[in-house]
């Protein structure tokens, strides 16, 4: 079975989690309750043992929650954990749970709010054999060994960083997109296509679900996903508040110049009430 430990500065030792209790990140943990604006649980971001991995998740409707590795061996400013941040999970609301994030083995810094907690992963040597489970678990562990979580295959992240770095149009397409869920939102909505066509100067409105669709092939090899694609895209990192900045950034340069008035004429789109 992996380890999990934290870093407590209170201690000046690594503190063991076990595996049957969450490793809850709350104000008590992050600033020995000094910070109010920090939540308590079970309103806070934690870590969890499930389905034979730990993960990390987020139930903070305050804070994202920065996962970054842990190269310098020590604590780092907030400001840092974020710029080299792989994983962002977003601000949750009251019915989005982010989707949690995978550990994977080695040593890692966590930034809530300014507070940074280090932690480190270690995982035994697996054997040749997959111990044998009796009944239902052991399709569970099979799938688990050929699949990642949400039947993402273990590659998904992989394909659709590669194909996000290949294309940037797909990755701001995506980010001007899903906004609302980048930003945290209560009840987040996306984008009507057309404002996003639009602002970003694409093909036509079919452009936005052909990228859609690419990614869902991309994360599940296959359709059908729609509900799941901003969650997995936050919730590895593929889509961080900094590709939300650019995309407005663009979609601000294209009003300027005078290209999204073109695009309206080209797409002959009138917006609703203009009696047109």
């Amino acid at each position: 079975m992996s380890q999990l430990l934290l870093w407590s500065g209170v201690r000046g030792e690594w503190k063991d989690c076990p595996p049957d209790e969450i490793a809850w990140l709350d104000r008590q943990t992050l600033s020995d309750n000094a910070d109010l604006t920090l939540h308590r649980n079970p309103r806070c971001p934690g870590f969890r043992y499930v389905h034979h991995r730990w993960e990390l998740f987020s139930r903070d409707t305050t804070y994202r929650v920065y996962l970054a590795p842990d190269v310098a061996g020590r604590v780092s400013k907030a400001a840092d954990v974020q710029r080299t941040a792989s994983h962002v999970l977003p601000l949750a609301t009251a019915s989005y749970e982010p989707l949690p994030v995978t550990l994977e083995e080695g040593s890692w810094l966590v930034s809530v709010g300014s507070w940074v907690v280090r932690l480190r992963l270690d995982v035994p040597a697996r054997s040749g054999t997959v111990p044998a489970v009796s009944g239902g678990d052991a399709e569970l562990t099979t799938k688990a060994v050929e699949v990642g979580p949400d039947g993402a295959g273990q590659d998904a992240v992989a394909r659709v960083r590669g194909y996000f770095q290949r294309n940037a149009t797909a990755r701001l397409t995506m980010a001007y997109y899903y906004q609302e869920y980048i930003r945290g939102l209560p009840a987040p909505q996306t984008m009507p296509m057309m404002n996003v066509v639009i602002s970003l100067n694409l093909s036509g409105e079919g452009a936005v679900s052909d990228y859609k669709k690419l990614l869902q092939g991309f994360i599940w090899s296959e359709r059908g996903h729609a509900r799941d694609l901003a969650g997995f895209l936050l919730a590895n990192g593929l889509l961080t508040p900094a590709d939300l900045d650019e995309a407005r950034r663009v979609a601000a340069d294209n009003e300027r110049a005078g290209v999204c008035e073109m695009a309206r004429q080209r797409l002959q789109y009138r917006p609703k009430g203009s009696g047109a």
